[in-house]
């Protein structure tokens, strides 16, 4: 069998098809992979959020979410979503790495006055701005040039319910039942300090862990005392659960909740026994253009009426989107433009302190007929 030698030429020219094909294979790659970048979300500049998505706190974390992501609809940038569990250790894990790995300037969170505490000094260090729409212990004034919040701090919660309990309830022999976690502990301070003040009688002090299940030792103090109203400073969950075992106990004297107790779960978890009880809450005017607007943009897109923490969440949210639409993303930038502006608001012009803060008032709402109303009824 003889050999025939294949042309020089037909290698040269197979060769170069191969190579052709395969650049512009390549260059077609290329430019699909630059195009699809052009819509992947990842391309916007990174806004952290740290909050709690599951677990103990959930209410109030899926209130943050639908108000952030109503703020930040059609933006320029994306919203990173860390769940916290509402649990200090994760909190500081995730801004850490909201900081460090996804390179974030600003931060939108926590809603526990603890965790959020525990986060402000991670903030503060590496100059990234840390925003709370919940937090609202008298400490996180102090904690920092770059921390914020639009809800005002415990100190005008505490006197607000101190004096609503004396004033309005005609209460004399107060029951303090409070979680015995940041959030319970500051606000009953403010609460104890007015109450004095004003003549009113702390018969019974008792502090419990969030984990409590039992609340039934604390309901027979209360029986004993001749108690006449409980203040509750706790979450939603723990006030449903003492609630019911007061009612079981036949106990039907009012209590008061702080801003924690707050929320529909309240009313699912404890039933009928939520029926008459009264919260303290950051006040919105729903006669402003600012709820209005976010109001008629809140029930297109989510098909339900706002609570309180949806308002809040949205407030913040737009400022924070109108300093960086006007100024940027650097923090400093952002931290000054704070600082220096008044903002549109759920409760009018509202302007930043030199310490992060805003003087807004407290409200009253109490449970009718299985749901939040404003105390008095507002016309």
């Amino acid at each position: 069998m003889s050999y025939v030698p294949v042309p020089a030429t037909r290698h040269i020219m197979k060769n170069r098809a191969i190579i052709i094909v395969t650049v512009f294979a390549a260059a077609i790659a290329a430019y699909l992979i630059i195009k699809s970048r052009q819509h992947l979300p990842d391309d916007k500049p990174p806004i952290g959020v740290i909050a709690p998505l599951t677990g103990e706190g959930a209410s109030y974390g899926q209130a943050m979410k639908r108000g952030f992501d109503l703020a930040f609809k059609g933006s320029g940038v994306r919203l990173i979503y860390e769940d916290t569990m509402m649990d200090a250790k994760t909190a500081v894990t995730s801004a850490t790495k909201l900081i460090n790995s996804d390179h974030v300037t600003i931060i939108l969170g926590e809603a526990a006055s603890g965790v959020t505490m525990a986060v402000a000094p991670v903030a503060e260090s590496n100059k990234v701005i840390l925003f709370s729409s919940i937090s609202s212990t008298d400490k996180l004034r102090y904690a920092g040039d770059f921390i914020f919040r639009n809800v005002p701090r415990n100190e005008i919660q505490g006197v607000t319910a101190a004096n609503f309990i004396h004033s309005t309830l005609g209460s004399k022999k107060i029951a303090l039942v409070a979680d015995n976690d940041e959030y319970g502990a500051n606000l009953s301070k403010s609460f104890k300090t007015r109450i004095k003040e004003i003549g009113g009688d702390i018969v019974t002090d008792e502090a419990y862990q969030k984990n409590i299940k039992d609340f039934r030792g604390i309901v027979e103090k209360i029986k004993t005392t001749g108690a006449d109203v409980v203040f509750n400073p706790g979450n939603y969950e723990q006030t449903a659960l003492l609630l019911k075992q007061l009612r079981e106990a036949g106990l039907q004297i009012p209590l008061v909740g702080g801003d924690g107790s707050y929320s529909p779960e309240l009313i699912k978890q404890a039933g009928a026994a939520a029926e008459g009880t009264y919260c303290t809450l950051m006040a919105a005017d729903k006669k402003t253009s600012f709820y209005m607007k976010f109001f008629e943009a809140f029930k297109s897109e989510y098909g339900k009426d706002p609570d309180v923490y949806d308002a809040y969440a949205f407030e913040a949210a737009s400022i924070i989107r109108e300093a960086i639409e006007k100024k940027g993303i650097t923090a400093s930038v952002v931290r000054d433009y704070l600082y220096a502006t008044t903002f549109d608001s759920l409760t009018g012009p509202l302007k930043f302190d030199s310490e992060g803060e805003v003087i807004r008032d407290y409200g009253i709402v109490q449970v009718r007929n299985a749901e939040f109303h404003d105390y008095p009824e507002k016309k």
